[in-house]
């Protein structure tokens, strides 16, 4: 986990400069995808540079058109607990109810 802002910074613009690269492997201008997510050019302009007070919406619009929106299921999904896989896998079934006691 991340414990400062540093941490976020960094990956912000981590992230940022992935979205660069992939704009312009497919040769647009900044202009041409911002209009394709709906914003401007400078909103655009600074999801690139890592702006923290970019909306995850834009983020996920982006991995949309770059056809990457299937990372961010598997960026949220729940982490598999191995052992806890294990020990459901071993353990025996259980009656629901129990033994019942016979009243007299």
């Amino acid at each position: 986990m991340f414990n400062n802002n540093i941490d976020i910074e960094s990956l912000l613009k981590q992230l940022g400069g992935r979205l660069k690269e992939a704009r312009l492997s497919r040769n647009e201008s900044q202009e041409l995808f911002a209009q394709r997510l709906g914003i401007t050019r400078q909103s655009y302009s600074r999801m690139e540079k890592g702006s923290p007070q970019t909306l995850i919406g834009n983020w996920l619009a982006a991995s949309s058109l770059l056809g990457r929106l299937d990372d961010w299921d598997a960026l949220l999904a729940e982490k598999e607990d191995l052992f806890a896989k294990f020990e459901k896998k071993t353990s025996k079934r259980q009656r629901s109810g129990g033994k019942r006691k016979r009243h007299i």
